[in-house]
């Protein structure tokens, strides 16, 4: 029981980072994106165009709202596998059945901010994916 909660905090924790992290060494998926917090603070180094500038605010936004939908479901499916596993004797294929829930809405989560990552990427020039690389060394 414990080593399901456990794995939950890690897998939420995980989530929560992914979209935070910036170009780190030991994260090679993330050395290839840049975050759209790094793109908006150097967008006058890189000369982000107006048009660059509001689709990725649109994509932002659209994310958001996203993120916002699945971080409520999330929580919802959490507190039924918290009640399933609090139980004395919780029964097996009802926890991983709950669990499966859960981590499908997870792997939502995953793919909607790589998504969004890839969107980003693809509005910048090579020239401004070059300079914001130079910026993260």
């Amino acid at each position: 029981m414990k080593k399901i909660i456990f794995i939950l905090l890690c897998v939420f924790t995980f989530s929560a980072t992914l979209f935070a992290q910036q170009n780190t060494s030991d994260d090679p998926i993330g050395k290839a994106f840049f975050s759209p917090e790094l793109v908006m603070q150097n967008q006058q180094a890189i000369g982000l165009t107006e048009t660059q500038r509001a689709s990725i605010q649109k994509e932002m936004q659209s994310a958001q709202s996203e993120f916002m939908t699945l971080q409520w479901d999330m929580q919802k499916e959490s507190e039924k596998l918290k009640a399933l596993v609090e139980k004395d004797n919780p029964a097996e294929a009802e926890v991983t059945a709950q669990l499966d829930r859960l981590l499908s809405l997870e792997n939502k989560v995953k793919h909607r901010q790589i998504t969004l990552l890839v969107r980003i990427k693809n509005s910048l020039t090579a020239g401004q994916q070059a300079k914001l690389r130079k910026i993260i060394k």
